[in-house]
């Protein structure tokens, strides 16, 4: 599609948000516009509360992409290893992001990137990050698939000349969103990535396992923990015998299913509540 052609249906997607008066339906139409403005194939519109557990309020996917798979899975929990959400959280980062500018070294090995990526064929995503009052974010993600073309410094420029009226458009949005009473739970799910598998590990099996979780490689940790490759992989080694995994595919389901069976306002290691 030309520039022109692009420029039109952005504009006829902003048409429609206005009409929509900023609604849910709105926002479905902003993200039609965007993948269109900058040829992407899917996109998704997640919501992370300070109080609440995030979710996917909008998702534009190919025939390949399971809602359930992709969406289910990460708002249970995954979404704590996702470097996007990451980096928003712990640097308060803002603007639109290549998955290469933020995540870590090894990341392609990882399991979330084998499950979020690989599996569906991703070739690359562009994740745009909103910050509001109360420490609240917004994401707005959009990927090309397999076959095409890495998105471009000119794509990037793109979205951020646009990116003030998306925040603009995304705060009148969050105003019109029935307030909710759901408990804090930002609460136990940040607490269960810290504390997961620390009943049964040493401190420093525990510091392993949560920079194995994140996607880091063994030589990054080794370089982090001023240890040698092969003292990681020993504490490796052992960390899966202490949790009875054989695999890091086996270790980030174990995770998510400690995560489902943990009771609201638990602080302690979330292996404790699975039989």
């Amino acid at each position: 599609m030309n520039n022109t052609n692009k420029l039109i249906n952005w504009h006829e997607s902003l048409a429609l948000v206005i009409s929509k008066n900023f609604s849910s339906e709105a926002i479905a139409e902003l993200l039609k516009g965007i993948e269109s403005l900058v040829d992407a194939s899917s996109g998704l519109v997640t919501i992370f509360p300070l109080t609440q557990p995030p979710q996917t309020t909008h998702h534009r996917l190919l025939a390949n992409e399971d809602p359930q798979h992709q969406v289910d899975t990460y708002d249970a929990g995954a979404y704590l290893l996702d470097p996007f959400y990451r980096i928003a959280l712990d640097e308060k980062a803002e603007g639109p992001f290549t998955v290469k500018d933020v995540s870590p070294e090894g990341f392609e090995d990882s399991e979330y990137y084998d499950l979020f990526y690989k599996k569906l064929g991703f070739i690359d995503e562009i994740c745009l990050l909103f910050q509001f009052e109360e420490q609240s974010i917004v994401s707005v993600s959009i990927v090309r698939h397999a076959g095409e073309s890495p998105f471009t410094g000119a794509d990037i420029k793109q979205l951020e000349i646009i990116f003030p009226l998306m925040k603009s458009i995304l705060a009148k949005w969050r105003q019109n969103l029935e307030q909710t009473t759901a408990p804090n739970l930002e609460w136990q799910l940040d607490n269960a990535l810290i504390n997961f598998g620390n009943s049964v590990l040493t401190p420093r099996e525990s510091k392993i396992l949560h920079l194995i979780l994140h996607g880091y490689s063994i030589k990054y940790i080794a370089e982090k923990l001023k240890n040698s490759v092969e003292t990681i992989k020993h504490h490796r080694k052992n960390i899966y015998i202490k949790l009875d995994v054989s695999s890091q595919s086996e270790l980030f389901y174990l995770f998510i299913a400690s995560l489902k069976a943990m009771p609201e306002g638990a602080l302690v290691d979330p292996l404790t509540f699975l039989e």
